[in-house]
């Protein structure tokens, strides 16, 4: 199988490249496009699909050049993925096409995307994403810390002292989310939203780009509607069809209860130390998918 790539300009495609051929599938770049014996149709050499990659640090116009070679490929009934990373916005004459929102670089997250892709379009591939288990060790950890948290004095701090405390859980929610195998970053933005961006193998079929999350402490049994609703029309301007809302209790023993009368579609809420606990008998995956279930089919949460 034989993959046409191409990008807007200069870029590094080693990672996607390396992730191709993890896969059992031949990059085809412009400078060799035409190299060998086999002949191309019109414009494209002789491949089996063409993969665009837009980088985060481009602007929203992509050259002539990209367009005409997608053009040619949708006109010869070549399938076409888009790799997008975050952060970029994708010109609205492209959103037809399929596309994938993750970091060109060599992660498992972006092998899970391109094994995906394949077999959606009838081509198994040779390989997929390397599988990693949940580590137990890191989620015993995980659990003690965030036990350890409430004797430290920072949360019924003000000011620096809880933003010491908001960067601690932070960190450990950053690690909770690589134990069971995701790739994960900081996403923190001068608005307040979107604290962590991370990609969660066997989710791909559902959530095609980044699942972002907001990480929140909270001292009532409630849960702020104005945080839910944010966190809601935040995803939906990135484009994601998923975010999670992940809390923890600044008093252990607090029962806390989703608002009334509001509806979030697109917003799963996890209580982050019932999440570690849970992710040491279930795959986050697994969770994730089950959530997503009760929300679609209006089970109770």
């Amino acid at each position: 199988m034989r993959c046409y790539l191409i990008a807007e300009g200069p870029t590094d495609l080693s990672f996607i490249r390396a992730a191709l051929s993890e896969l059992g599938v031949e990059p085809v770049e412009p400078a060799r496009a035409f190299d060998g014996p086999r002949l191309g149709r019109g414009w494209l050499p002789d491949v089996d699909f063409l993969c665009a990659l837009f980088p985060a640090d481009q602007g929203l116009e992509a050259p002539p050049s990209v367009y005409l070679e997608i053009g040619e490929a949708v006109g010869a009934g070549l399938p076409v993925l888009l790799i997008v990373e975050p952060q970029r916005r994708l010109d609205p004459a492209l959103s037809p096409l399929r596309a994938i929102r993750t970091p060109a670089v060599g992660t498992p997250a972006l092998v899970s995307h391109l094994g995906l892709f394949l077999r959606s379009i009838g081509r198994p591939s040779t390989g997929d994403a390397p599988s990693r288990s949940t580590d137990a060790a890191e989620l015993s950890s995980i659990r003690d810390e965030l036990r350890a948290l409430r004797a430290t004095g920072l949360l019924g701090g003000s000011g620096e002292a809880r933003q010491v405390m908001s960067r601690r859980i932070e960190e450990i929610a950053l690690r909770l989310f690589r134990a069971a195998g995701a790739e994960a970053e900081d996403a923190t933005r001068t608005d307040g939203n979107g604290d962590i961006a991370a990609w969660v193998p066997g989710t791909e079929h559902f959530i095609p780009g980044p699942l972002l999350v907001e990480l929140k402490i909270v001292r009532e049994p409630r849960l702020d509607r104005a945080v839910l609703d944010r966190l809601h029309n935040y995803a939906l301007s990135r484009d994601s069809m998923w975010s999670i809302l992940l809390y923890y209790r600044w008093d252990p023993k607090l029962k806390i209860r989703l608002p009334s009368g509001g509806a979030w579609p697109t917003v799963m809420v996890f209580d982050i130390e019932a999440l570690a606990e849970d992710m040491r008998g279930r795959t986050l995956a697994q969770i994730l998918n089950n959530e997503r279930n009760a929300i679609v089919h209006g089970v109770g949460r």
